[in-house]
Parts: C-alpha cells; structure tokens; sequence
C-alpha cells in the first residue's frame, strides 16, 4: 500500500539524549467492576458499560477521583500537577539528576488544574524548580509536539538538560447523571486512565539511550473534532455551568479517522529510511488493549512486536507514550533495541511519532 507522507509534516533531525523517564499513577488499579461500582451504574448502563470495556480490552485502570459526588474533585495527592510532579521526579532519579539541573520544563495534558496559570506552573511549584518552563493544551501527541521544542532547546550551545511531562486526570470530567442519557459518556468512563509519564533529555551524549527521527503533523483542517472538551478544570468542581462537562466524542469520526492517523504516521517514518520490520518494538497511542492485534492485522506485522499496557492502565491520553516508553525502558532492553512510537490524536486529526534506540 502507498503511504504518502502529509505535505506539511514536521520533521526533527536532531538527536537527543534519554537520561531517565518515569510514571506516577495515582493508587491501586481499579478492575471494571470496582469501577461500575465506585460510578454507580446498575442494570442497563452497567451492562452496556461492561460490554464496551470487553471490547475495547480494558481490564483496569487508575483513577484518582474521589466518587464523593456527581460533579467531583480528585484525591489527595492524585491532582494533575502532583502527579506531573512525582512522574518528573521519577525520571530525575533514574537520570541520576536533581531538580536544580535542569534547564527547561515542558508540559502537555488536555485536562489541567485550571485553565490559568498554566498546570506546569503548580507542577513547577512542587518540585520546586526555578527555572522557564511551557506548557501545551495537547491530548495524545502533546508528546511530538513537545519533541519538537525540546529538541530546538537542546541545540543550543551548553544546553542543559530538558524535562517533558504528559499527564491526565480525565476522570473528573465526567458528569455521573450523565451516564444514563449519553452512551458516549460511559464509553469515558472505562476507557479512560490518570496518570503521568515523564522523559529528561540531554544533548547527545556517548553510552546513553536516544531519541531521534521526531515528527508532528496534522490532517485535520477544516474537519470537525473527532473528541473535544469544551469547559472546566480537574481542580474546580462546578465551574462547568456554560456548557456539557466531560469529553464529547462523535465515534464514526474518530473510527474513520485513526487509521488515517496511523499511516501518516508509519509515512513519515518511512520517510526518514525506517521500515516496520527494522524495529523491535512499536509503541501505538494506547486507544484500547486491544490497539496491538488490530494495528499488526492492519500492517501485517507480527503482533508481539506491539507494547500496549491500555489493558491494564486504559487510555492515559497525554501520558500514554511516556509511560510506555519507561515501562519498556524499566524491562533493561539490549543494546541497539529500536522502538517507534505511533502517536495519534483524534481531537483534531494529528499525528506524531519518534524512534528509540538503547544504548
């Protein structure tokens, strides 16, 4: 099949340094029936609700919401910028770093504290860091987009080390007297997963994993969303009044559209010399548990090349490459491992990607 690259696509050919990653998830896993339990579902909408998440392969995920009312706040110590904070802190340990190193601190999450200041703000707060920092109002290819930034500051001459956060607290966005009436709310409700997944890079440096062949494009011009949220903050119940709480979905866009989405993607790495069959491991945006077996029919490739975790952390959106990134890393992979990740965004149709070498 031809696969032809999207005309604007961004490319970075800069090579950058992985010093460490890290996850903050926020308490145990919650198994679907705990779940349906916590939100209050019986009869029909609890039927339906288990049969989305049998279908979608989604067997348990994290949530940091408190289930103390319909409209409701996150647990202590599970809020967005907390959670950004401790996954940065992670990735700093296993980077052998200090907060004080670090040069530059990015941010990306479709579901911050409030919509001002920016998340990464309070972030910046708990971990006490002086230093700039920007955040990104991205979903699941905030991860490229912040690539891109990164990789223009590490350029610089005695650039210091960049820190790139993705984290996501969707589950107060959920309106629970909803979940009666809209179907696509209970959908919400299953597939999704807080969390936050965070990677320090550095200039290239000999013995270190990197990162390279960084891209981010976008097919969505003049195409209506295929998910969108059009009010609120995680941190500030009720402050939703002028519109729908939660994320609105139109399903049959967001169906057309990811397999779209995944070939710009396997383009634009073939476009950079890199075949599907000269990698190890392929990282897809963790859509379900179920992404892996569909993708390796799609592309005809073998489907134990495929690292999801969707099925056990669900859809984690901003964070989700992240995380799989340093779940993978966490396993010690040998040298000369190569991974891609195939980021894909249904917000607006945008597509990013990279490749992973350990060293």
């Amino acid at each position: 099949m031809d696969r032809l690259v999207p005309p604007e696509t961004w490319f970075s050919h800069r090579v950058a340094a992985v010093l460490g990653t890290g996850i903050a998830l926020p308490g145990p896993a919650v198994a679907t029936e705990r779940l349906l339990d916590q939100a209050g579902l019986e009869g029909r909408q609890r039927s339906l609700a288990k049969t989305v998440a049998d279908r979608l392969g989604i067997r348990t995920r994290h949530v940091g919401r408190s289930w103390s009312a319909r409209i409701d706040a996150l647990c202590e110590g599970a809020d967005n910028p907390t959670l950004a904070a401790r996954a940065i802190g992670a990735a700093l340990n296993d980077a052998g770093l200090q907060v004080s190193d670090l040069g530059y601190l990015i941010g990306h999450t479709a579901t911050p504290a409030q919509p001002l200041p920016g998340n990464i703000t309070f972030v910046a707060d708990r971990l006490g860091y002086r230093g700039p920092h920007v955040e990104l109002r991205q979903a699941c290819t905030g991860f490229a987009n912040a690539l891109m930034i990164a990789m223009g500051l590490l350029s610089a001459p005695n650039a210091r080390p960049v820190a790139i956060v993705g984290s996501e607290t969707g589950s107060v966005f959920l309106d629970l007297t909803a979940l009666a009436d809209e179907a696509g709310q209970i959908v919400n409700l299953v597939q999704m997963g807080d969390g936050a997944g965070a990677i320090v890079l550095g200039p290239p440096a000999p013995g270190a994993d990197r990162l390279s062949a960084a891209w981010f494009g976008s097919i969505g011009l003049d195409r209506s969303p295929g998910l969108q949220m059009r009010n609120g903050g995680s941190a500030a119940p009720g402050n939703n009044s002028r519109g729908p709480l939660g994320f609105e979905h139109d399903f049959s866009a967001v169906l057309r559209g990811g397999a779209e989405l995944f070939e710009a993607g396997i383009a634009a790495a073939m476009s950079q010399g890199l075949a599907l069959g000269d990698v190890d491991w392929i990282i897809p945006h963790q859509a379900s548990g179920k992404v892996g077996t569909l993708l390796a029919r799609h592309l005809g490739q073998p489907e134990e090349r495929f690292f999801v975790n969707a099925d056990r952390l669900g859809n984690t959106g901003s964070a989700a490459i992240w995380i799989a990134l340093a779940e993978l890393r966490a396993r010690g992979l040998p040298r000369g491992t190569r991974t891609l990740a195939l980021g894909a965004e249904a917000t607006k149709y945008m597509f990013g990607g990279f490749v992973h070498e350990s060293a």
